[in-house]
């Protein structure tokens, strides 16, 4: 078998950037990361997920929308905030039919707002009449923040 035998290049569904891979494999046995040395991938801990310089993390368990908040900043992060179109389709294939909570939350002056401070500038369709946002795989919603939904956080990765 020679080099060019065992070498295939891992495909994604997760619309990463042209050119960009995620890794290589070039013999059975032997795994080649396509990150660079210097970036610290450790930067995110084991059950979070790296993608486009933001580290997520998809729980498991259900809780109201201020509790899961209260989850993430714990952990050095807040509800999700997403601020492209490519995050936006990462997420909503990771979370599946399941609605989780992101950090978008309609404020008392009736202004939607992300969990980081930020004011919601309508780059994408939110349905509902309630003051908490959710994503599953087809839509962004709002619900009452009381209801127990599954909940994603996000922080920089460093």
């Amino acid at each position: 078998m020679n080099s060019e035998d065992c070498s295939a290049t891992e495909t994604s569904s997760l619309h990463l950037k042209r050119g960009q891979q995620m890794g290589q494999y070039n013999c059975p046995g032997q795994y080649m990361s396509s990150v660079p040395p210097n970036s610290h991938v450790s930067s995110c801990s084991d059950d979070w997920i790296v993608y486009q310089g933001k580290c997520y993390l998809i729980s498991k368990k259900t809780r109201n929308w201020t509790l899961a908040q209260n989850f993430c900043s714990k952990h050095g992060a807040t509800l999700a905030v997403i601020d492209s179109e490519e995050d936006m389709i990462f997420l909503k294939q990771h979370v599946g039919r399941t609605e989780h909570w992101i950090g978008l939350k309609n404020e008392a002056d009736q202004m939607w707002k992300w969990s980081n401070g930020k004011k919601f500038n309508n780059w994408f369709n939110l349905t509902g009449s309630e003051n908490c946002a959710f994503l599953n795989s087809t839509e962004v919603s709002s619900t009452e923040c009381e209801k127990n939904l599954h909940w994603i956080c996000s922080k920089p990765s460093k």
